[in-house]
């Protein structure tokens, strides 16, 4: 059932990424508690990337009462921690705090940080290592998000870039996913986080997991855009699930949050009110062992269909679902419906395997609430009647278009680990 006080949001419609809740940075603080005896069961941390539209707009307040209303639904064994940068003023500054039985504690500051600085998030993950041990380890990615999208490896980059977007600074920077990766390795000093859920738009992507594969063992998120008001956290009981279908549990609570949403509340449609009961959010739960098979196996899959794959080549895109749009253009295809429509049938069931192994869960919807007009025809239109065979997880292919953008979409993709395997210079990029 939607929460009524989501339900008085209604000039949030055309607002995207992940949610907001409230807490005024905490003045004053006590210091961090010496380290609890032991480990806990698991420790999770929730990097709210606050500093833009998301507080503005009260997506941060509304979600961070949430989150506090949902530590009541963890136990004694059970960390949450979250960091904070919601503007960065001298008044509320970026701090790191637990929440435990719907109160903030062991709140401090963290003087001079940057939400999208990857600094930020090493040491917001040394925090949670080091003040909560535990046995297992979750990271939520809270905030605005584009996918893989690079310019280079660094936070100072044009908008619609990677994760993190903070406007405190000046130009406006982002966090790429390498620059991603190296931070959580650091910060959480040799262990391995157990998911990564990205309550964030578009990084359930083939590229930015295998960009992750070596710091998380599953990576769950959407490769569309989300609603404003993102995940659910009044029940975060999923969040320290521990058992072998935690990533289930995940994806179908949202999942079916937005469905119910959507058909109880009018706010929520396309071109008409109620044009979205039915559908909710595509997810995706990514296996990141599985990863480098995967690689293997599509790189000798796009081997067979070599010359579709050149610039002049004809790889035939017509009856596959994009999840994104970028400067005007569809990016980011269904990575199975593409392959299966443009490969022999012998060549994709061979490949089959691999990918089941890297994607043991997904949830399509051939429609989601976008801000981007130009995804509505398409969803109304051609998408329903194609929406068979799609498994949500997204990937890049190279396209003349994207010559067209500065800079070049077909070579930033080379920055990627991802294009190790694949090499999409073989094929003339």
């Amino acid at each position: 059932m939607m929460k009524q006080f989501k339900i008085l949001l209604s000039l949030l419609a055309i607002c995207f990424a992940a949610c907001g809740s409230d807490d005024p940075s905490p003045s004053p603080t006590p210091p961090d508690p010496p380290s609890p005896t032991g480990q806990s069961e698991r420790s999770v941390l929730i990097y709210m990337a606050a500093n833009s539209d998301l507080a503005r707009k009260g997506l941060f307040d509304a979600d961070f009462e949430e989150m506090k209303k949902g530590s009541k639904t963890i136990n004694a064994n059970q960390n949450l921690i979250v960091y904070v940068n919601k503007s960065g003023t001298a008044t509320e500054k970026p701090y790191l705090a637990r929440l435990k039985d719907g109160q903030v504690v062991d709140s401090t500051t963290v003087e001079g940080s940057v939400s999208s600085d990857p600094a930020a998030l090493e040491k917001a993950l040394s925090h949670m290592c080091e003040k909560y041990p535990a046995k297992s380890y979750g990271l939520v990615l809270w905030g605005h998000a584009n996918g893989w999208l690079i310019r280079s490896d660094s936070i100072v980059y044009a908008k619609t870039r990677a994760y993190g977007y903070d406007e405190s600074t000046s130009p406006d920077t982002w966090m790429n996913f390498p620059s991603m990766a190296r931070a959580i390795k650091n910060g959480m000093n040799g262990s391995k986080l157990s998911y990564i859920f990205g309550d964030c738009c578009e990084i359930g992507c083939v590229e930015v997991a295998y960009e992750l594969r070596n710091v998380a063992d599953y990576l769950i998120a959407s490769p569309a855009e989300i609603p404003g008001e993102g995940a659910y956290y009044e029940d975060l009981t999923d969040l320290f699930d521990t058992s072998s279908n935690f990533y289930q549990k995940i994806i179908d609570k949202y999942w079916d949050f937005y469905f119910n949403a959507f058909v109880g509340s009018s706010r929520y449609y396309i071109y008409n009110p109620g044009d979205l009961a039915g559908y909710s959010v595509p997810l995706v739960a990514i296996k990141t062992s599985e990863l480098e098979n995967l690689a293997t196996a599509t790189a000798s899959l796009l081997s067979t269909i070599s010359d579709k794959l050149q610039p002049t080549g004809t790889l035939d895109l017509s009856q596959v679902i994009y999840f994104s749009i970028n400067n005007g253009m569809k990016l980011n295809y269904d990575m199975y419906k593409t392959l299966k429509m443009n490969t022999a049938a012998a060549d994709f069931n061979a490949w089959v395997p691999a990918f089941e192994k890297a994607v043991p869960y997904y949830r399509m919807s051939a429609r989601w609430y976008s801000v981007y007009t130009s995804f509505h025809k398409p969803m109304t239109e051609v998408f329903d009647g194609i929406s068979s065979d799609h498994r949500v997880l997204s990937m890049f292919f190279p396209g003349k278009q994207y010559n067209n953008v500065y800079p070049s979409w077909n070579k930033t993709i080379q920055q990627l680990q991802w294009n190790g395997p694949i090499s999409w210079q073989q094929y003339g990029w």
